[in-house]
């Protein structure tokens, strides 16, 4: 039982450590062939896991995964070719840079948290079949919620200004330029169904599109993306005089929660950012970060539309199944939990060895920190993901709980530690013992998922 994670935990504990030794390898050839070797067996091994995660075949999983993808093909082609429009703009003597790039940094790890109460509002019928249940709970849902969720970002405000000291005009734009995106993400939500990518290639294409023709006008990408997901609502704006409003303090717990779980991945990059400023290295950051990016995504569309099917079955049995006839369905939902976690850790630890030999190669002065970077980044990302397990399964003080240790762990690494490779290579060392310990304890709960998805509804009610 235990065999294939060994090995599959041996292969990326290998993957890891030669990241982390490229950068000390002078011989170009060899560094190429390593990543070569690898992004060739990377391909491999995605081609083998299409069929596990989609019963329509590895071509529909293909596609679901470029239209997953959009906005990191989409702003990763043309924001290299608006940079130096964007850097030319100011606001009040501060480059438009410096705004966007503080907004990047926000945006991210606030999208969590603004959508947490979202999706407590439109309730199931995001997973429904009804197109029209959704829109309407949506339109009924979001006004109140996006009032009372996006105070968070006053939270960002101010270490934003005691850090960078901008004018109160500039602060402005940065507040506004957040505000936006975290709208056009809650509106998002609307799109997180496989067959709604289309919706959301579709605002990610209008966002890009505005960005490329008018880069300097920074309220302009995220007010397109708005109104392509604004049209499909048209019909349900009647909705708007019924509002839901939901209890204060579930609003409060979710705010919280999202906070709390989107720091794995995102709080280190916005404290990075406030103490490098100016010295900020934005494109090594970017790539060292990439291989997370993609692996994430590559979770949402190779391996947890499986973990979906599995638990659906899973509560069907449960309630039309004697005890004795459970076992088959739970080994096989501890199994998809299992299988998935390591997929993802393989693929993202194979794209972290390719984009840093790819670094190393021809940039061997920023190799040492964005192998650092997009190691740690990958232990992020994994703890990120197998968090989500945790929340799952009804373990959400656990979850909140590594969070608030690895922002802890971010703050004090960053106060104390001298220079950004040191800082990432201590965070990924911290964070692999919070990475194992979810681990275990997701194995433990989804171990026996009869229980523990009883008690999950039970404590529920």
């Amino acid at each position: 039982m235990w065999v294939t994670p060994a090995i599959g935990g041996l292969v990326v504990a290998a993957l890891l450590a030669t990241t982390l030794v490229l950068p000390t390898v002078s011989d170009r050839s060899v560094i190429l062939a390593v990543t070569v070797v690898v992004a060739v067996a990377l391909l491999g091994a995605l081609t083998l896991a299409w069929p596990s995660s989609n019963t329509r075949g590895p071509l529909n999983t293909a596609g679901q995964l470029v239209l997953h993808l959009t906005p990191v093909l989409l702003l990763t082609t043309v924001f290299p070719l608006v940079d130096s429009d964007i850097s030319s703009a100011r606001i009040s003597g501060v480059s438009l840079t410096s705004v966007v790039l503080a907004s990047s940094m926000t945006v991210p790890w606030l999208s969590q948290s603004v959508c947490m109460p979202l999706y407590r509002g439109i309730g199931d019928t995001l997973h429904r079949g009804d197109r029209d249940a959704l829109l309407a709970s949506f339109c009924r849902a979001w006004p109140l919620i996006a009032l009372r969720s996006l105070s968070v970002v006053a939270l960002f405000a101010v270490p934003v200004q005691l850090v960078l000291g901008w004018p109160l005009q500039v602060l402005g734009a940065y507040l506004v330029l957040a505000v936006l995106h975290l709208l056009f993400v809650q509106l998002l939500v609307l799109t997180n169904r496989p067959d709604h990518r289309g919706l959301w290639a579709a605002a990610w294409t209008a966002y890009a599109a505005v960005l490329f023709v008018a880069p300097t006008l920074w309220m302009l990408p995220p007010l397109a993306g708005i109104v392509v997901l604004l049209v499909p609502l048209r019909r349900h704006l009647r909705q708007l005089a019924d509002p839901l409003v939901l209890d204060r303090r579930d609003v409060a717990s979710d705010l919280v929660r999202g906070l709390l779980l989107g720091a794995v991945l995102w709080a280190d990059k916005f404290v990075f950012l406030l103490v490098a400023g100016r010295d900020f290295a934005v494109d090594v950051v970017f790539l060292a970060l990439l291989p997370a990016i993609l692996a994430y995504n590559a979770y949402f569309v190779l391996f947890a539309p499986r973990f979906d099917r599995d638990v659906a079955t899973m509560r069907m049995a449960m309630e039309e199944e004697p005890l004795d006839r459970l076992h088959r369905h739970s080994s096989r939902l501890a199994g998809t939990v299992t299988t998935g976690i390591l997929k993802t850790a393989l693929v993202g630890a194979a794209l972290v060895l390719v984009v840093s030999g790819g670094v190393a190669a021809w940039d061997p002065a920023s190799a040492t920190l964005a192998s650092a970077v997009a190691v740690a980044s990958w232990a992020f990302m994994m703890t990120t993901v197998v968090s989500y397990k945790l929340d799952y399964v009804g373990q959400r003080t656990l979850a909140q709980s590594i969070g608030a240790l690895h922002l802890t762990a971010v703050v004090v690494a960053f106060a104390l530690l001298p220079s950004g490779t040191v800082v990432y290579l201590a965070l990924a060392a911290v964070e692999l013992l919070l990475l194992a310990a979810a681990v275990r304890s997701c194995i433990r709960h989804w171990g026996r998922p009869e229980y523990s998805l009883f008690w999950r509804h039970a404590t529920s009610w």
